[in-house]
């Protein structure tokens, strides 16, 4: 397996994992998390330039780190 196809599997995996932690018991923000990064990754899935590629890894990291730092979950205290 090539070392960008590998790449791009972890960050695949990488933001599932992240919006398992952020959204955690809101099983609606869950599914809507894991439909936008399986329907992103699966339009760019034909993709063969290395360059775009990286480009799209990037933003990925850079999605990554927004939902980590700034995404908060209120939950209500009756």
């Amino acid at each position: 397996m090539s070392s960008l196809r590998s790449e791009v599997l972890r960050m695949f995996k990488k933001l599932h994992r992240t919006s398992h932690g952020v959204f955690r018991n809101d099983s609606h923000a869950l599914n809507a998390a894991r439909m936008k990064i399986n329907e992103e990754f699966r339009k760019n899935i034909d993709c063969k330039d290395t360059e775009e590629i990286g480009k799209k890894l990037k933003f990925a990291e850079e999605v990554d780190e927004e939902l980590r730092t700034t995404i908060v979950q209120a939950k209500i205290v009756k």
